[in-house]
């Protein structure tokens, strides 16, 4: 499954949406804070963070995840400005990608084929 955490609403519904027609499962959440008490975690493979999130951003989540070693999901940051010393920030909290918004759909889609090919199908229907 892929854990969608992204405060923007309409972003969040169309990323979820077109991940469902490429066969993946989803859970979207708004805020880090929900995504720690509400994703459903053992069944969490991927997870597209936002950076910019009210509260705790990006990177903390990620952060947090590891700390709490919540199922070693694969960390994808989205954003669509990050200042330079948020990459080495993303490296060492074991951010694996970093997706620059606005992406377009085929950018996604080579990224998850990447991460699906190293590391299992991360919950795409078969």
């Amino acid at each position: 499954m892929i854990l969608i955490v992204e405060d923007d609403q309409l972003f969040r519904r169309a990323l979820a949406t077109y991940l469902v027609s490429r066969g993946f499962r989803t859970r979207v959440v708004a805020t880090a804070e929900e995504a720690l008490e509400n994703a459903e975690w053992p069944k969490v493979d991927l997870v597209l963070i936002d950076y910019f999130l009210p509260g705790m951003n990006g990177v903390e989540l990620a952060r947090t995840i590891r700390a709490r070693n919540i199922n070693h999901p694969r960390l994808v940051l989205m954003s669509g400005y990050l200042p330079p010393s948020v990459f080495d920030e993303a490296k060492a909290a074991s951010i694996e990608a970093v997706l620059h918004k606005p992406y377009d759909m085929d950018t996604l889609d080579e990224k998850l084929q990447t991460l699906c090919e190293e590391g299992g199908a991360y919950g795409q229907a078969t």
